[in-house]
């Protein structure tokens, strides 16, 4: 791919009109432009893999009897067109709609007016495009990380405004709404530059990050969304950032990469969970065209808070909504000694594991099952005579691994040996090991079975400490070791907390609503693989959802379209019981 150096002197230019705010009306000669574009602007494609430039204005002297437009593609003339302008009190109109393909070539626009037979030209805008538009956010892991070598600067990767003040956060300046490459201070950092040059060439065509992720930000500082222009602060920046680059409503997706701020605090209440959700709610309403959110699940850190194993499990769950795609991060390489940020190493591993779940969930390009975290969904003991055994269920397809034990490096160079056996536990909080307990851990295809020196009084299990508690275990520096259950791709399976572990022969189709009360989804997950007539009614008995399902522990259903209110849900098994909660519903 051809080098960018070359353009460094037209950016630089470009981007020193930052210090000027924009005008409503761009002005050139007596032509005045309400719709323009600029130089390095991405338009988000349509369905018909084409975007549109949208030019209007208006021209003050009738010296211009006409003008015309053309479009250039690779510097050479795409297409011409020439208009009478029709004048009316001194005044006339000029509006023109032209369709670019999404492709890996660059457009130009130039406008010329005409007096006579003399023409003039008027502006000429360059290197504009058509793709698709991602918007990142979050905390410092989302952009921060060094310029290597190896981050993606090219001509394919589009950024919209500047980092802000310290860390990101701002002051917003209102009038940084210019598109440029992502480099210099338009930089998206490593993790989404390494994102959009994976996914420009795989579906070979140009791509924006939006990026408004600020380090060490709270997910209270990510709430302050309302659609406020005028309060540019939190979750406001990244709408006003999308409504200035209008892609607001041709989004693919949007990357939400944060937690970390409330998973090393240790005083506050946990409130994590809740607060997510109604994020989740404030996005689809101020962002609808993002087909997912992707929030990838935390890795541990030595931060002494117990309510980080509850953030990750609500990290874990969220995923199982639909419109929330996670994945583990837990094993990423890279890791610093601060334990909270990565080498670019492992910022580029977490891009190249997202960029598979974004071509086979949006791209739908064709990808097994194990692109993605192994997920927990069923634990269970065989019998009541078989507590001493352990089943953990992953989905269909996951054909899994264990690594028993693993060697690594303290900061004073003494080598730690750590077990998996000692990241099973019994407790509700991620604590309580059962090491101890604990005769063999093996393999086979979706499970993983757990195998006691005796039998097993819990009726939970989790996995992945609350935190790193060993970090500082006399000289025990280091960051979070493993090892890890994993898949034969290598994906580290997701840490769980307090999940139930069942008896199978105790034949029950119960079933388990969560959260409850909901917002715009329902969760559903039954004690047993479960068959038969998913139903739910409203307060006077009207159905108003049916769905057949066959062998299935969890299934989750999309309410946001059903109003604030109590609802029964029933489950009629194939074995001929019913079985039904009530359900409340709160948007």
């Amino acid at each position: 791919m051809k080098k960018t150096q070359y353009r460094l002197f037209p950016l630089i230019l470009l981007l020193s009109l930052f210090s000027s705010p924009l005008l409503v009306g761009q002005k050139f000669n007596a032509f005045t432009f309400s719709q323009l574009p600029q130089d390095y602007q991405l338009y988000p494609r349509e369905s018909d893999n084409m975007g549109t430039i949208a030019i209007e204005g208006t021209i003050s002297s009738n010296e211009f009897q006409s003008y015309s437009v053309r479009l250039l593609r690779n510097g050479q003339i795409k297409s011409y067109k020439k208009s009478t302008l029709p004048f009316s009190n001194g005044t006339a109109k000029l509006a023109e709609s032209l369709k670019i393909p999404a492709e890996l070539a660059e457009y130009g626009v130039e406008i010329y007016g005409f007096k006579n037979a003399d023409s003039t030209l008027i502006v000429r805008r360059n290197n504009i495009v058509a793709g698709d538009v991602f918007y990142v956010t979050g905390q410092s892991n989302a952009w921060i990380g060094p310029i290597d070598d190896l981050v993606y600067q090219g001509e394919w990767c589009r950024s919209f405004g500047l980092v802000q003040g310290s860390e990101n956060f701002g002051p917003y300046n209102p009038s940084d709404t210019l598109w440029s490459l992502a480099i210099g201070r338009a930089r998206i950092g490593p993790f989404a530059a390494e994102l959009a040059r994976l996914i420009y060439q795989s579906e070979q065509i140009p791509i924006a990050i939006i990026n408004s992720a600020a380090g060490g930000s709270s997910i209270d500082w990510n709430l302050q969304l309302d659609g406020n222009m005028n309060t540019l602060d939190g979750g406001n920046i990244m709408y006003y950032k999308a409504v200035k680059s209008k892609t607001l409503q041709k989004v693919k997706a949007i990357i939400y990469r944060q937690g970390e701020a409330e998973a090393a605090e240790s005083t506050a209440p946990y409130s994590w969970g809740n607060k997510f959700s109604s994020l989740m709610q404030k996005y689809k309403r101020y962002f609808p065209s993002a087909q997912f959110v992707y929030n990838p699940q935390l890795t541990i850190y030595e931060y002494p808070n117990k309510n980080a194993s509850q953030l990750r499990e609500d990290q874990r769950t969220n995923s199982q909504n639909g419109y929330v795609k996670s994945f583990a991060t837990v094993g990423n390489v890279g890791v610093l000694f601060d334990r909270l940020h990565y080498t670019n190493v492992g910022y580029r591993q977490t891009a190249n594991e997202l960029f598979r779940l974004i071509s086979n969930q949006i791209y739908k390009r064709p990808y097994p099952i194990e692109i993605q975290s192994p997920n927990i969904q069923k634990a269970y003991f065989m019998s009541e005579s078989e507590r001493n055994k352990i089943h953990l269920v992953f989905e269909e397809g996951q054909n899994m691994r264990v690594t028993l034990d693993t060697t690594v490096v303290d900061a004073n160079g003494n080598q730690i040996k750590a077990k998996l056996a000692k990241y099973f536990y019994w407790d509700k909080t991620n604590i309580g090991s059962f090491e101890p307990y604990i005769k063999s851990i093996e393999a086979v295809n979706n499970e993983v079975i757990i195998t006691f020196t005796q039998a097993y009084a819990g009726n939970t299990i989790g996995y992945l400490p609350d935190y790193h508690r060993d970090f500082l275990t006399g000289s025990r520096e280091y960051p979070f070791p493993g090892p890890f259950m994993k898949n034969s791709m290598g994906m580290r399976a997701f840490a769980f907390s307090n999940f139930p572990v069942i008896v199978l022969d105790k034949v029950n189709f119960d079933f388990n609503l969560s959260p409850n009360p909901s917002g715009d989804f329902i969760r559903i997950d039954w004690d047993n693989q479960a068959s038969g007539l998913l139903e739910v009614y409203d307060m006077l008995g009207k159905l108003i959802y049916r769905q057949r399902i066959e062998k299935i522990y969890r299934t989750s259903i999309d309410a946001s379209q059903w109003i604030s209110a109590n609802y029964f849900v029933q489950f009629k098994s194939d074995t001929g019981r019913t079985y039904s909660k009530r359900l409340a519903i709160l948007h």
